[in-house]
């Protein structure tokens, strides 16, 4: 096992031998029980996070899959995401959307209108729908109903708003591709 310490003139015991010995079993016996509780919350955590990942992926699957722009955005009305239907619109890769990028692709008549409406929605919680009018790619406006909702922590706090940008009957053609 290991080296015995020497002690000059003095041997130990039978019974201090017998002490010393339960004692060091005694440590492992508790280590690797500690191990395997770990070990056993490792597992448990790697379960977690693939179950999340899965989660994650089935979400990207569905917001992308979607023939509407879903939103997210910051207490200030910064848009800090937005799906691929967007792109479809535009032409735009979703990053021109970020902040206040929306702005510039939102007709410049209701860009006071839905500023003003996030921040009632933001503020009070309480989705307020609007219309709004979209720039596509080919410089023509499509018009969209907008609607949202605010999340929240366990204490109320606001954490995001997120929206959807839904097209009027008779464009809904506009984001098919």
């Amino acid at each position: 096992m290991g080296r015995e310490i020497e002690r000059p003139g003095l041997s130990p015991s039978s019974e201090e031998l017998d002490f010393v010995r339960k004692a060091v079993d005694h440590v492992r016996v508790r280590s690797e029980a500690a191990l395997t509780r770990k070990d056993g919350e490792i597992r448990r955590l790697r379960a977690e996070v693939e179950c999340l990942q899965i989660i994650k992926q089935r979400f990207e699957s569905i917001v992308e899959a979607v023939p509407v722009i879903i939103f997210a955005c910051n207490s200030k009305g910064d848009v800090t995401y937005i799906n691929n239907s967007f792109t479809r619109l535009t032409g735009r890769p979703p990053e021109d959307a970020l902040g206040a990028g929306w702005q510039s692709f939102t007709h410049p008549e209701d860009v006071a209108n839905i500023k003003s409406a996030l921040a009632l929605a933001i503020q009070s919680g309480v989705p307020r729908g609007a219309l709004m009018r979209m720039r596509q790619r080919d410089g023509a406006y499509a018009t969209f109903s907008a609607t949202g909702a605010a999340v929240r922590d366990g204490n109320g706090k606001f954490l995001e708003w997120y929206g959807m940008l839904i097209p009027q009957p008779g464009q809904l053609h506009v984001l098919s591709g």
